[in-house]
């Protein structure tokens, strides 16, 4: 009888794996969808990508963003596109404008963009630099069109702001405007203009480690709130 039993368990057995070779219905199998991840994509200058006064490896802030979502239980998958000396318009150590930069490293299925800077696209008009941050917007929503772009304004080290400065900040803000951009006016913010000693170094221009920090504590509630909001 045992013997019966066997013969028809290896019979049964190899039905099934006859069945499902030849596309015939097997048992079915449940599986959990795997959770998306989502992607964070940062272009900007040398604060950035740290520099020879503060924020490399561990220290920069957006590794620090990135440990802080880590930290609360969260996963997100940075891809930082740092240009040290450009700009909207100027080209730095990379020969790249963050147009250029923008079209060769961007993932289409970024799910935010953020935007850093810059404070080195010096004296620009006010058309140029309107039409720059324009054309730098539009393709951020070309390449990645699912991604909410969110732009950070350029800085500076305390509140004697050149008026320069000024002026492109407030073309690129209402560029970001007119291109339903959220725009951050870190100026008007008063970042680094406060009484904080040590955020930036003996250059008078970079961020200490101390200044990466500050950074991160700006950005990351920032980045934060973007990534939960519901779906439209």
């Amino acid at each position: 009888m045992g013997l019966v039993i066997a013969a028809g368990l290896l019979t049964f057995y190899a039905m099934s794996q006859s069945q499902e070779a030849n596309g015939a219905p097997g048992p079915a199998r449940t599986t959990q969808p795997a959770e998306k991840v989502p992607q964070i994509d940062i272009l900007g200058d040398s604060y950035v990508g740290g520099s020879a006064e503060g924020g490399n490896g561990a220290a920069n802030w957006t590794k620090v963003v990135g440990t802080r979502f880590y930290d609360q239980g969260s996963r997100v998958e940075l891809n930082v596109i740092a240009q040290p000396g450009s700009g909207y318009l100027a080209r730095g150590t990379t020969d790249l404008v963050f147009r250029e930069a923008a079209t060769l490293r961007l993932r289409p299925t970024a799910d935010v963009v953020l935007v850093f800077g810059s404070r080195n696209d010096g004296r620009q008009d006010d058309t140029t630099m309107y039409d720059a941050a324009q054309s730098l917007y539009s393709d951020i929503q070309n390449i990645a069109p699912e991604a909410k772009v969110v732009v950070v304004g350029p800085v500076w080290v305390d509140a004697d702001v050149p008026d320069f400065i000024s002026a492109n900040n407030e073309a690129m803000a209402r560029a970001a405007s007119d291109g339903n951009v959220v725009y951050i006016d870190a100026l008007a913010e008063g970042w680094f203009a406060g009484s904080e000693d040590g955020l930036i170094g003996a250059d008078g221009i970079h961020p200490t480690d101390e200044g990466h920090a500050y950074l991160a504590s700006k950005i990351f509630p920032l980045l934060e709130d973007i990534i939960e909001e519901p779906a439209p």
